[in-house]
């Protein structure tokens, strides 16, 4: 599993970047961390919520990424991106 956080260029946001297979892997360290989500569905992307804040979910270049346009919701997806590679060594 790669799991990869990265600066966005508009200077703010931030992605956390996986494969398509891991996609339950994420969630579950989602849960474990910061309980239920709560998710609405739109045409090119959905949007979560979890940890008191909202994130973008979408599909680009065929693989997912969660990205947050807060310091706050940047801290969330670096717990994610820890999580997830200290289980992956």
């Amino acid at each position: 599993m790669a799991v990869t956080l990265l600066s966005l260029s508009d200077g703010h946001s931030s992605s956390l970047e996986f494969a398509s297979e891991d996609v339950e892997l994420v969630r579950q360290a989602i849960f474990d961390l910061f309980g239920e989500t709560a998710s609405q569905r739109g045409l090119t992307y959905s949007t979560m919520e979890f940890g008191g804040e909202k994130f973008l979910f979408q599909k680009e270049w065929d693989d997912p990424c969660l990205i947050a346009s807060t310091e706050t919701g940047r801290t969330l997806l670096l717990q994610i991106e820890r999580r997830l590679s200290a289980a992956a060594s």
